[in-house]
């Protein structure tokens, strides 16, 4: 009986789990919208060392995430993915290249470390347009009250075959 309400449990939360992978497609919000997701992620924030997200728009594997920061998070680094990042507010100093330090898996395609051996600090700020290659470790760091970002994740294969062109 015992094993039988466990494996319902994991069918379950395995159910749950790919239920979340699959967001339905939005291609749009508004300005208002995003105000109200930036008041939405502060409210919800959970301390300095985290990254709160809240989806804008996306469509299968490219969601456009709004993030919001108030302090040093986690560096990490997106297998296969290269990152297009926009700053909506706010400034820190963005570390990237180099060698990311205790390397494990995280969600998905992600793996987070420590820290960074090796990589280019850069200070960046509202208006900047930062792109992260595939497989390149990058890391927030020294977060000037708070930051926020505008992040979509891109496939190694869409990043490639926009190189070509």
């Amino acid at each position: 009986m015992r094993s039988r309400i466990l494996l319902s449990a994991v069918l379950t939360l395995a159910a749950f789990s790919a239920a979340a992978q699959e967001r339905p497609a939005k291609f749009y919000a508004s300005a208002a919208e995003v105000e109200q997701l930036i008041a939405k992620a502060k409210a919800e924030h959970k301390g300095a060392d985290t990254n709160t997200v809240e989806i804008l728009v996306s469509d299968g594997p490219y969601p456009v995430q709004l993030e919001y920061r108030t302090g040093t998070t986690a560096p990490s680094l997106h297998q296969g993915q290269a990152e297009l990042i926009y700053v909506i507010a706010g400034g820190c100093t963005l570390i990237t290249g180099g060698t990311l330090v205790d390397a494990k898996p995280g969600n998905g395609a992600n793996l987070s470390g420590t820290s960074i051996t090796g990589g280019v600090p850069r200070k960046v700020s509202k208006g900047d347009y930062i792109m992260v290659p595939p497989d390149t470790p990058h890391w927030y760091t020294d977060v000037d009250h708070e930051f926020i970002s505008m992040t979509v994740h891109m496939p190694m294969a869409a990043a490639k075959a926009s190189t070509a062109n």
